[in-house]
């Protein structure tokens, strides 16, 4: 464990208090004790009114730091963020799907911002509010959490929960009260964040990005491509291409592999920095490599190979209307194939668009 991390702990609050002091608690019993910088709270306006009336003040949070030897968070290191509605209204329950999915929303945001920081260590309860408030907060660790950040679900004794008075165990505690009867369970998730680029910022668009950058990385099939034998083969499928669209879809296959701009990731998912604008498509580079392509089909000194270069060579590349026909057939020819998008030439961008395959690096093969 890193001694230098600022340790964030992060709770969603229905009316239940007690599960805050619960987990810190538990925290603290640690060797060494992971003691908060800062504690958020997100919460309702009837759960922020549970929690000033039963939890702060002098009451049993700041007990706990008293009773054992830890100096009470300062007053602005404790913060009580009261969830909206769409329209900016606090809320003091969450009874539409409107307000539930705001909540979503909202929560999500909240870790992203947070993961930002690569000094901060995250402690995040899973239980205390709602349960889709919890749902939503593993959710959005899964989505932004990094390898250092936690999830726990605090374990009580349900002769403790039935007791309203019961925060944690006190040194002091009556005789017979066991701190056996609360535990912390540290809860694995799925981390997603340096698998795939997620952009959205609702929480349903993010939940559709991510499957779809799920989808893409999963239910694909190795290709493979062999000038030799003018051949490309999508999983134990013959795609037919004619030599010269096989020789440029060539290219983007080498782009994929011998041009990563992100060679750090472990996925290619949806990156496009490998991606060729038109002006690229249709300049020097280019044209050479469909030439050497057509050259590895026919022969070195095949007069189709060398009719190519006659057309294109003065010219310093491939016109781009040639380029966007390429393009289109090669398309084409995966659609009648039934091959979905990750093998197809695909667009990015607006105005300046640039060409690309979304296809993994790892699944190509290059004969």
């Amino acid at each position: 464990m890193r001694p230098d991390f600022k340790e964030v702990f992060v709770f969603v609050l229905g009316k239940t208090p007690q599960v805050i002091t619960e987990t810190i608690y538990c925290l603290m019993q640690q060797q060494p004790p992971i003691v908060p910088h800062r504690i958020y709270i997100l919460t309702t306006t009837e759960g922020k009114r549970t929690l000033e009336a039963q939890l702060l003040g002098s009451g049993p949070l700041e007990g706990l730091f008293r009773e054992f030897g830890h100096r009470p968070l300062p007053r602005e290191d404790l913060q009580i963020i009261v969830f909206r509605a769409r329209d900016g209204t606090p809320l003091s329950d969450i009874r539409t799907s409107q307000d539930n999915e705001a909540v979503g929303d909202f929560i999500t945001t909240f870790i992203k911002d947070l993961a930002r920081d690569p000094r901060v260590r995250l402690h995040c309860s899973l239980v205390g509010g709602r349960k889709t408030m919890g749902f939503y907060l593993g959710m959005a660790l899964s989505f932004f959490g990094r390898p250092w950040d936690k999830l726990y679900h605090v374990l009580v004794d349900p002769k403790l929960e039935s007791r309203p008075d019961f925060f944690y165990p006190s040194p002091q505690r009556p005789e017979g009260e066991s701190v056996s009867l609360i535990d912390l369970a540290d809860l694995p998730f799925v981390r997603l964040r340096d698998r795939i680029d997620l952009t959205q910022s609702g929480f349903r668009q993010l939940v559709q990005e991510g499957q779809r950058a799920i989808d893409l990385a999963i239910f694909q099939e190795p290709v493979r491509i062999n000038l030799r034998d003018s051949s490309l083969t999508i999983g134990g499928r013959r795609v037919s291409l004619s030599p010269v669209l096989l020789a440029f879809y060539r290219v983007f296959l080498l782009q994929k592999v011998t041009r990563c701009r992100n060679p750090e990731r472990p996925y290619c998912g949806p990156c496009s920095g490998c991606f060729l604008s038109l002006t690229e498509l249709s300049g020097p580079s280019v044209y050479n490599a469909v030439l050497e392509g057509l050259r590895g089909i026919y022969g070195p000194g095949s007069g189709r190979a060398e009719n190519f270069k006659n057309r294109w060579q003065k010219r310093g590349g491939i016109d781009q209307d040639v380029i966007l026909q390429y393009v289109s057939k090669v398309n084409r020819a995966f659609r009648i194939a039934d091959l979905g998008i990750p093998y197809r030439i695909s667009p990015v961008g607006k105005r300046y668009k640039r060409y690309g395959i979304y296809l993994d690096r790892s699944l190509i093969r290059v004969m």
